[in-house]
């Protein structure tokens, strides 16, 4: 019975994972005791502060989030050469059903979840309008980008022609404060159903925000559901909001500034690091497995583990700084290419930038055959003229390339291959073993009423 009420706390508020190869620790003043009730406006934000923090885990934005959907599909793409054998197992797409990252991605996203439910159910004590719905759209946020990462994940893609009652995810809007509020019943919605909620949750949080970085972070992420989706009218008509109206602009002299300055005027959505707080000095982060230079005191910065591949290096036109300036030979604990976005531990990391607005707005009004906001080939060129190239007159297939490098290990690569119906490799983009197994430990939790993937 210990070991069962074990493994249903994944739903608590508070949580603490560690492994062999990595310990990862928030600081115990951004959680809460979750049998203790929120009383107070400052104890509710407080809560949301810790919902927050999951977001910065390597378990989430500080590293799965990003880096996983890249090495799910690293054939010709990305090189794992590191010694820890749940992401090599990612990379060669033979994972088991106690997958150590399956597991931490799947119980870190309901802790922050569950987390974000219990500020929900909590706002009667917020006695001020403004600041009460300031912190359910922030709430509703949180909930709703995490429900969608999951879906993404754990599930068979979205089929916009299809009717996508394929199993999903749980959705869990019902807070958790003891163990003796956890069902033993858990089962997975459909994946439509899923993707509804994260409509609602997302389009309800614009409502609610008043920051216009909140409602533009709501925005973005709502225009990448979208344009998962195949809802191509909604996304772009977002897309072009976003580029319109928003505060946030493309920096044209720089194509690695994005990703040195913190708060840039390209990143709508960021994950904040500092020398006190990055998953890198705990042995995870992007910079600890794609960083590969000697820093001034000829230390090692990174493990060098992921390496960008050399068919995808060599693809790129003569003479584009995507290449030039954003990978780099390595001179630390491996030689070899590398990514420079995830270059420092302390750097922030950019999870929706306004790059990624003008690729959804030029695909979409491609596929729609419109020119909303700007013709597709006048945002295509604006961001070759960038990366100094020469204009094209652009098919989707050269849409979709101009997308790829953008937003190279960025977090898109599986996603978009999977919603363009693209193989990944020799996999066809709805193999089961594209997708995340459920862990063993929450079916067994469940009673067995969630179901487990295909081939796990």
């Amino acid at each position: 019975m210990k070991n069962h009420k074990y493994i249903l706390a994944s739903f608590l508020l508070v949580l603490s994972l560690s492994s062999c190869k990595k310990q990862l620790e928030i600081d115990p003043k951004q959680q809460i005791d979750a049998n203790i009730a929120l009383n107070t406006t400052a104890d509710v934000e407080n809560a949301l502060t810790g919902a927050y923090t999951f977001l910065a885990t390597g378990d989430l934005y500080g590293t799965n989030l990003v880096f996983v959907p890249d090495l799910y599909a690293s054939d010709n793409y990305l090189t794992w050469r590191g010694s820890f054998t749940s992401y090599r197992n990612i990379s060669s797409k033979a994972l088991v059903a106690n997958n150590v990252e399956a597991t931490r991605t799947w119980v870190t996203s309901y802790a922050a979840i569950n987390t974000a439910n219990i500020v929900l159910s909590s706002l009667g004590v917020v006695s001020n309008t403004d600041a009460r719905n300031v912190i359910e759209g922030k709430a509703l946020f949180i909930r709703g980008i995490l429900h969608f990462e999951l879906v993404r994940l754990y599930a068979l893609p979205f089929d916009a022609a299809g009717a996508n009652t394929n199993l999903g995810v749980p959705i869990i809007t019902k807070a958790v404060k003891s163990i003796d509020n956890i069902s033993n019943n858990v089962k997975r919605n459909s994946v439509i159903e899923v993707y509804t909620a994260v409509e609602n949750d997302l389009s309800n949080a614009i409502t609610k925000l008043s920051s216009v970085n909140d409602q533009y972070a709501a925005k973005a992420f709502l225009a990448r559901v979208y344009l998962q989706e195949g809802k191509y009218a909604l996304a772009r008509d977002l897309a072009n909001d976003i580029i319109t109206n928003s505060p946030y602009r493309l920096i044209t002299n720089s194509l690695e500034a994005p990703f040195r300055t913190k708060n840039s005027s390209e990143g709508i959505f960021e994950i904040k690091q500092n020398e006190q707080s990055n998953a890198g000095t705990s042995n995870d982060g992007l910079a600890t497995f794609y960083a590969s230079y000697q820093n001034s005191t000829g230390g090692d910065v990174g493990r060098a583990d992921a390496l960008v591949n050399t068919t995808f290096y060599n693809s790129f036109e003569t003479g584009d700084k995507r290449q030039t300036e954003l990978i780099y030979d390595g001179t630390g604990a491996r030689t070899g290419f590398f990514s420079k976005k995830w270059y420092s531990y302390f750097d922030n990391i950019p999870v929706c930038r306004i790059t990624e607005q003008y690729l959804i707005r030029a695909e979409c009004n491609f596929r729609l055959g419109t020119s909303i906001g700007a013709t597709p080939a006048a945002d295509i060129n604006t961001l070759r003229t960038r990366a100094g190239l020469g204009s094209i007159a652009p098919t989707l297939a050269l849409i979709l390339n101009e997308r790829e490098k953008e937003l190279a290990f960025e977090g898109f690569r599986m996603h978009d291959y999977k919603r363009t119906k693209r193989s990944i490799g020799t996999f066809a983009y709805n193999d089961p073993k594209l997708v995340f197994p459920i862990p063993d430990r929450e079916i067994n939790a469940s009673g067995n009423t969630l179901v487990q993937n295909p081939g796990y």
